[in-house]
């Protein structure tokens, strides 16, 4: 979602006359599109920032700005813990950049835009977009969940969801200007569609989305356990263009876990849940979230995650170390899990993930998948990489000339995270 808010945030100060830096020692303005949903993902924030107050020293008209997830929760204190930034903003204030930047530039101080809980119903913007073959689009924005542990509602604010003819005219868009796969995006698409006038449901905005001459591939993340249904299960099933892929974070595999974080579902109803999609989708990629650490977590709860990633059978895994994050509900609980134990079982648990993902991808070799070609390998120019549709990275034999185009190759090798193919 941070990438995409970037984008637009470069549409607009590319439309107000900003150029991009060749690199950052020639840079007028430095602006940081931040997350807070981590600790780890602020302290990089704020590693880069300290960095770039000897440069403001040196040269005042330097000017550094924090946008995004920290600027709404931290506000008017970061201008008191780093006094050396010009322009602090929330996420959804970002449309109005380019008017913030010309206070700074104009000699104001300390210039802030945190208020708004909701974004406003902005025109669809594509001029820019990094091109390629995929793309994102927002159908969401915010969240109702409030799970014990997160700080997304509080920064992103509610959910709203955006008008389906916005989205559809978006991503015609985006596909008249070269994008194949579409990545739909929101906190929790499963609830799209609540509060809109038009009623419609999230497997009816991919209905829609299949209809769209041009699409190749559809995505979407990310799901909510709670919500995710057989009507999503179905849709994956008999809509031939949304990719056999399901992002859908378990957390924990302790109900006890599950409850302290308010998931608001069980272990047991959750894997209900993954039973019904492989019984309709068997060839479906898994993945996950998971978090270690939780305040309380015993030695019982996490040997309960444990087993669940190694039943389950996730294609990949994004295994984080618990840290409270204020205002969110648990920042009030005792942070009692240490965090060489934190680490330990975070490490533990990614080691048990390596070897599932080896095995996944081990088992499809001598399999025929299609992969949407993506790019130039980093490793070889004379591979390609792409996705298959449950989106496992493959490389294969190819060049240039097959980017954009969906093709079938044979898998003949594996590694822990890519796919070795060739083209049949």
């Amino acid at each position: 979602m941070n990438v995409r808010d970037s984008e637009i945030i470069w549409e607009m100060l590319r439309e107000a006359g900003y150029e991009r830096a060749g690199a950052l020692e020639e840079a007028d303005v430095a602006l940081f599109n931040t997350c807070s949903v981590r600790q780890h993902a602020e302290d990089r924030v704020i590693g880069n920032i300290r960095k770039l107050a000897c440069r403001k020293k040196k040269n005042p008209g330097f000017k550094i700005g924090v946008l995004g997830c920290m600027g709404r929760r931290h506000g008017e204190m970061l201008f008191k813990e780093y006094p050396f930034l010009d322009l602090v903003m929330g996420p959804s204030d970002i449309y109005s950049v380019r008017e913030m930047l010309d206070k700074v530039f104009a000699g104001e101080e300390k210039v802030i835009a945190v208020r708004k809980d909701k974004r406003p119903r902005e025109k669809v913007r594509n001029k820019y977009w990094d091109g390629g073959v995929s793309a994102f689009v927002n159908i969401m924005y915010g969240c109702n969940n409030y799970c014990s542990y997160c700080i997304v509602p509080y920064v992103r604010g509610r959910e709203v969801s955006r008008p389906k003819n916005d989205i559809i005219d978006e991503i015609k868009e985006l596909v008249d200007r070269g994008a194949r796969e579409i990545t739909l995006l929101g906190q929790n698409v499963n609830s799209y569609g609540r509060g809109l006038t038009n009623k419609i449901k999230f497997p009816e905005l991919l209905e829609e989305v299949n209809k769209i001459e041009g699409v190749s591939r559809i995505r979407f993340t990310t799901s909510h356990p709670k919500d995710a249904d057989k009507s999503l299960f179905r849709a994956m099933k008999d809509l031939d263009k949304v990719s056999e892929n399901l992002h859908l974070p378990l957390q924990s595999g302790s109900n006890k876990m599950l409850d302290l974080m308010n998931r608001k579902y069980t272990y047991e109803e959750y894997l209900d849940k993954i039973n019904l999609l492989k019984s309709m989708v068997p060839d479906v990629g898994l993945s996950t979230d998971i978090i270690v650490g939780f305040p309380s977590e015993k030695e019982k709860d996490y040997e309960a995650t444990e087993k669940a990633l190694e039943a389950i059978g996730y294609n990949s895994a994004f295994i984080f170390k618990y840290s409270p994050r204020s205002p969110a509900v648990s920042a009030c609980l005792v942070d009692d899990v240490s965090e060489e134990e934190k680490k330990a079982r975070n490490n533990e648990l990614l080691a048990v993930q390596k070897k599932v993902s080896y095995k996944k991808n081990k088992e499809l070799i001598g399999s025929r998948q299609e992969v949407l070609v993506e790019k130039v390998s980093r490793m070889s120019k004379d591979e390609m990489t792409g996705r298959t549709r449950n989106n496992v990275s493959c490389v294969f034999p190819g060049d240039e000339s097959l980017i954009g185009q969906m093709i079938e190759v044979e898998i003949i090798g594996n590694s822990t995270y890519t796919l070795k193919g060739a083209c049949t």
